[in-house]
């Protein structure tokens, strides 16, 4: 198994899912499922009519830079010799089309020495003559990650019914500490606003509570502006969403908490509660995973309360 920001997967599982978004991507290009089921796939997992061909893998187990770019580098190595093994075949599948990349698909890519090795393995197939009826002249090979089908896994894992989880670690105590060095102004303003949540409470427990509280705060806050920046490079639409929804909720806060009678606990809780059915609304819960979900809810708190919307009294 290994997990990216996407989800974890095995080899199956890899190979359902890029199933799914090849045939998402290139549908218009008559792309073609090479099933193993009769003969085996003939080294490939599928093909497009204008010359592009695919093959998957997915390591078995979670393996460091070095270890994972070795094992990359032998399934590309290995599979590409199946072009020559298998090319009588091939031919008649191709029916005079020539193949003009053999795209490599992989959960993720750690060393960029991936892409050096196949960019020498395209120019030593280009050059070699006995391959000249199955590779076009522009013949090339390349390594795609996830990453380059963003929109489309979306979709396949609604097509499979899988949410889609973003993981993303909790940030440690030196990250939290090394923000807090550089916001003061940030926690003052945090300090003061939920030390009134607490107002009911002797001074020593109140100061312990608002610190504890100020660092989880800090801790959503990081790690769901990680997230955030990880669905604006891939999953655009989904951020855009959630872009206006917090926008719009923001620029309401600061007239409610003129005007609010609510307790400071009801404020956030409330403020909360709006957050979370815009969210469903736009469906989000159908996309993601509960804890992307949950964690965006804690990140628009946290941020609310350090950019200024949220605030308890004068």
């Amino acid at each position: 198994m290994i997990s990216t920001p996407f989800g974890t997967y095995n080899g199956d599982s890899w190979e359902e899912h890029c199933q799914a978004f090849l045939k998402l991507r290139y549908e218009v290009n008559g792309y073609q499922e090479m099933t193993a089921h009769t003969n085996g796939d003939l080294g490939i997992e599928g093909f497009t009519r204008d010359g592009v061909v695919f093959q998957c893998y997915c390591p078995d187990e979670e393996y460091d830079s070095t270890k994972l770019f070795i094992h990359q580098r032998n399934k590309v190595t290995g599979d590409l010799k199946k072009l020559n093994k298998y090319k009588t075949q091939l031919l008649k599948f191709f029916q005079g089309v020539k193949i003009k990349k053999w795209i490599f698909l992989t959960p993720k890519i750690t060393n960029k020495e991936l892409i050096r090795h196949c960019h020498e393995k395209a120019t030593e197939y280009r050059n070699d003559l006995t391959m000249k009826d199955l590779l076009d002249d522009s013949f090339d090979v390349l390594a795609h990650d996830e990453a380059f089908y963003g929109i489309e896994i979306i979709q396949a894992k609604q097509i499979l019914k899988k949410k889609i989880n973003i993981n993303v670690s909790f940030p440690d105590e030196k990250e939290i500490i090394n923000w807090k060095q550089c916001q003061t102004s940030s926690i003052h303003a945090l300090d003061r606003k939920i030390g009134y949540l607490f107002n009911n409470l002797d001074s020593v427990t109140k100061a312990q509570k608002t610190n504890k509280y100020i660092d989880l705060q800090i801790r959503n806050y990081i790690k769901g502006q990680e997230i955030l920046n990880h669905m604006k490079q891939t999953y655009s639409s989904s951020y855009e969403k959630q872009v206006k929804i917090k926008s719009s909720i923001a620029t309401h806060l600061e007239e409610e908490v003129l005007l609010t009678d609510l307790s400071p606990k009801q404020l956030l809780d409330n403020t909360l509660e709006k957050y979370k059915e815009a969210l469903v609304g736009e469906n989000f819960h159908d996309i993601f995973e509960y804890s992307v979900y949950n964690d965006l809810c804690r990140e628009a708190i946290a941020s609310w309360l350090i950019d200024c919307p949220l605030d308890f009294g004068g």
